[in-house]
């Protein structure tokens, strides 16, 4: 089998390993000085390129093929249902209903998706719109750096392939970087990534904030899925430096009762080696594996890369331009004793012809006598054209209320964040009335202008807005009701 090397530049170090299969051959990193990278965005290409570079030559791997993961730092996930749609418009599609959906300005972000299994008459799509800056500044300094990148994962996403379970909670930091996912029927329902700042906290400071950021991402997923909520049954794994500290687990957990153990690691190596350092380099390895008949990982494998990026492979027109003037060539010389050939036929031909045209006379008379038949049946539909008409026109405003209707629902659904849970949404043939669930108050006040900037609507108006204490005593949710003119 094949080997892949796997490359992970993160804010504070540089994290290289190479497998054969599922066996960790050579695995290494090396510290990066502070601001060269912030947030996952590569400040000096140049600077962090030399360093990648001085690395592979320490540890002798070939400067080759790799596969890169970029921070999932300001990246937006999300999973969106479209009607069933033909193929050459799906693209276009999707990226319409990401627009409505991603909260920041699609034109600072690339979009990447994969197509999920769906029910019929629908599509299914999981979406990511990653930063273009740190995108950019990924691929180039990798670029710079000599290696060939054909594949850009996204390190929440390994992570995710990691778990070989349909339904888990996964719970990774290091240093100042934390992910944590919800992964329901090997699908991520809810990713969230956020920076600490790890300068004025200690280790129990950061863990209590990770803590309420787990709580929080639970409550959430709760308050959408009311049918199907998390409860005890759902592992937690946590991976990173929460995988070095198992005294500090039940501070994780808090008032909750999950089971929580390390996230295993999906490959075999030395005794020396820590999977919870370099859990992202193997999940994105993972992709390149062959699936075996246990797999349970995530179902998510996108390349995160822009198609402009991607290597270009021979033209197909720079092997067949040659063929196919051969080919012409041949043609022709064929072709020239075809037509001298069909020319002695013709000659043979003639007195069949000149029978053939007198048949054809006859038949022409057949079809005056039809087109005449045609003419009358013609006058008739005349007559009925108009009651057609109004038939239409009754048919096409009915259309235009049921999809000015179905317009409404749609853009009251996707234009909700993903700290918004709608409960209804109710028509009275004048206005509707929203209510649901939000996190804060500032993001239901965010949600209601973003209606009312939607211009769809004359008027959008907070009818309340309240506290909700959950059953569980978790962090409080606040309650809403809109109603829109």
């Amino acid at each position: 089998m094949a080997k892949t090397t796997t490359l992970y530049i993160e804010d504070a170090e540089i994290k290289v390993l190479v497998n054969n299969g599922k066996k960790v051959e050579k695995w290494a990193s090396a510290p990066l000085e502070a601001g060269l990278v912030v947030d996952g965005l590569i400040q000096d290409e140049t600077k962090v390129s030399e360093e990648i570079k001085a690395l592979l030559s320490r540890e002798k791997i070939p400067a080759g093929r790799v596969i890169a993961a970029m921070s999932g730092l300001k990246s937006i996930f999300r999973i969106i249902t479209l009607p069933a749609v033909p193929k050459n418009i799906l693209d276009e599609a999707i990226k319409n209903e990401a627009n409505r959906v991603i909260p920041t300005p699609m034109d600072q972000n690339y979009l990447s998706y994969q197509i999920l299994p769906s029910a019929q008459g629908e599509t299914k799509v999981f979406i990511v719109a990653h930063p273009k800056n740190t995108t950019d500044s990924v691929i180039k300094t990798v670029n710079k750096a000599g290696l060939r990148l054909e594949v850009l994962d996204i390190a929440p996403l390994s992570l995710c392939r990691c778990a070989n379970m349909e339904k888990v909670i996964i719970v990774s930091n290091w240093l100042d970087n934390v992910d944590i996912a919800v992964i329901i029927d090997r699908i991520p329902q809810v990713i969230r990534s956020l920076s600490l700042p790890i300068e004025s906290q200690s280790l129990a400071e950061r863990i209590s904030t990770i803590a309420e950021e787990l709580a929080r991402t639970i409550t959430f997923y709760n308050s959408s899925h009311t049918e199907s909520p998390l409860d005890e049954s759902v592992p937690v794994l946590v991976s990173g430096e929460l995988a070095k500290e198992p005294d500090s687990w039940p501070l994780l957990l808090d008032e909750l009762s999950n089971q929580i153990s390390s996230l295993p690691s999906p490959f075999v190596a030395g005794e020396d080696f820590d999977p919870s350092v370099y859990i992202v380099n193997m999940g994105t390895a993972l992709r390149e594996l062959p699936v075996g008949a246990d797999n349970q990982n995530s179902l998510i494998n996108i390349n995160a890369m822009p198609g402009f990026y991607k290597p270009k492979g021979t033209s197909p027109a720079a092997v067949l331009v040659p063929t196919v003037i051969v080919l012409l060539v041949g043609g022709l010389v064929w072709g020239w004793f075809y037509i001298d050939d069909m020319k002695q036929k013709n000659n043979a031909l003639e007195p069949q012809v000149q029978a053939q045209e007198t048949a054809l006379v006859q038949k022409r008379a057949e079809l005056s006598t039809i087109n005449t038949q045609i003419a009358n049946t013609q006058k008739s539909l005349a007559e009925v054209e108009p009651v057609v008409t109004v038939l239409n026109n009754m048919l096409w405003d009915m259309y235009q209320g049921r999809e000015t209707i179905t317009g409404d629902y749609k853009a009251i659904y996707n234009l909700h964040s993903s700290n918004i849970t709608l409960s209804t949404i109710n028509f009275d043939g004048e206005s509707i009335t929203v209510t649901g669930f939000g996190l804060t108050k500032t993001a239901i006040l965010e949600y209601a202008g973003i209606l009312r900037g939607s211009n769809r609507w004359l008027e959008v108006v907070v009818i309340s807005m309240n506290k909700v204490l959950p059953d569980d005593q978790s962090l409080p949710i606040y309650s809403f009701e809109f109603l829109l003119k």
